[in-house]
Parts: C-alpha cells; structure tokens; sequence
C-alpha cells in the first residue's frame, strides 16, 4: 500500500528539482561558517559547527519543502479529489512528507565534504554508528513537524506568515545557536520537551566520542518524536475530515 506513494512522490521529485533545493543551498552556508573558522583560529570547532549546519537545514527543508506537499496538492487541484477516501490521503501525504524530509539527509556529507577536502579541517564523526542512528531519527522527527505545519497550511490564513517564524525560534529551543543550559529558564524548559535539542546534543557527543547514557538519551528522543507524530497524524485527521464534512474550508 505504501510503495504505489513513494513510487508517486518519486515522480513528483523527478520534475521538481526544486525539491532537492537543500542540497545547493548547504554548500553555500558551509563555506561562510568554515572560512568564518579559519579566519578565527577556531578549527577545533569543525565539527560542532558542520553538525549544526546540518540540523538546521534538515528543520528549515522538513517545514518549508515537505510540509508544502499538501498546499501543492491544493494548489494543483488534487486535493478535493483526494478527500474523497482522508483515510487513505492521510497515509499518503505521511508518506510522500517523510520521503522529502529524507531528501536532506545527503546534506550532512555535503559538510563533511567540504570540511574536509576544500577547507582541510578534521570534521569526523567518532562514534559514527550512534551518529547516523541520531540522524535518521531527526529526520523522522522533522518530517513530524512537517506533519503539523501541513494542517496550518490547509485551513489557516495567513499560514505562510507563520510558516516562515519556524527558524529561529525552534533553532534556538533545539540548542543549535545557544547552548539549552545557557537559555532562560522557562526556555529551557520548553526546549527540553523538544525533540531537536535531545537529538543535536546526542549527535554533537556521537561526533565526539562514546555517548554517556546513550540508552536513555536515545529512548527520551524516541519518546518525543513518537509523540509529536501521533499529534500529527490525529491534527491531520481532523482537518481533512473537518473539509470533507464542510466543517472547515481551505484558506484561498
């Protein structure tokens, strides 16, 4: 059931190569934040900083390109066609959402790249088992988010003004420009109830070395993108049977 989406979602990717915008934009930002090290003497930040790049373009893709998956069906005129069955739209905009949330993942080896070959800094991943595991299980999480961006998108105005307000702040509760500690109080409290802070300080410590307490670190993390997916799912529900039943009208 799931493979004639995926196969769908993979002929959209083929003839939107906009989609796969994440990947040139990365390099650009790499060579700003590694010149930026080198002219500072900083280099033993190599890591740290191609790690971070990395996050926050995973969370800047998953709210900004996957979540249009379903404005794009709007847009296109697919959607009311496809509110016909909600049951089975809903399993296939989940799918088709975790599809392109993956499409960034290439992106870390893209910083790793560039560290390493054009800019000669020892960006390396020492724990790169407990690495990659963290990575997929942020991606899974940001493709969660985009599951909740995309009921904002079908049924609220102005949407899009809010759409673009998801950088900063979340960059900021997922500890990616301050440290969570260093953040006021009732912010770091927010930030620990937020997947992305537990899932960059797990991957910040796999690039270091052994991860301390690693099992409940990573079972924490497992909790909280479980929970936000399942808000996603039950928020996308209601929305799509919501306009089905005329309870709700999709925003023009």
């Amino acid at each position: 059931m799931i493979l004639p989406y995926a196969r769908a979602q993979g002929v959209i990717l083929a003839r939107s190569p906009g989609l796969l915008a994440t990947l040139a934009v990365i390099p650009l930002y790499s060579f700003v934040f590694f010149h930026f090290l080198q002219r500072h003497h900083r280099e033993d930040l190599a890591t740290t900083v191609a790690l971070t790049a990395f996050a926050m373009s995973l969370w800047a893709h998953s709210v900004f390109v996957a979540a249009e998956v379903v404005d794009d069906d709007r847009a296109d005129g697919a959607l009311e066609l496809s509110l016909l069955t909600p049951g089975r739209y809903l399993v296939s905009l989940m799918v088709r959402i975790f599809i392109t949330t993956a499409l960034a993942l290439p992106a870390l080896a893209e910083v790793v790249l560039i560290g390493r070959g054009v800019f000669g800094l020892d960006v390396t991943l020492r724990s790169p088992g407990t690495a990659l595991l963290v990575v997929a299980l942020l991606a899974a999480g940001c493709a969660s988010s985009a599951l909740l961006v995309s009921g904002l998108m079908l049924t609220v105005r102005g949407a899009r003004t809010l759409q673009n307000s998801l950088t900063y702040p979340f960059y900021l509760l997922g500890g990616l420009i301050l440290p969570v500690a260093q953040l006021p109080e009732p912010f770091r409290q927010l930030a620990h109830g937020f997947f992305l802070s537990w899932g960059t300080g797990l991957l910040r410590d796999a690039a270091a070395g052994p991860v301390p307490h690693a099992g409940q670190r990573l079972g924490v993390l497992c909790a909280l993108i479980l929970a936000q997916t399942l808000l996603g799912v039950v928020l996308l529900r209601h929305v799509l049977t919501s306009i089905r039943s005329g309870k709700a009208i999709l925003h023009d």
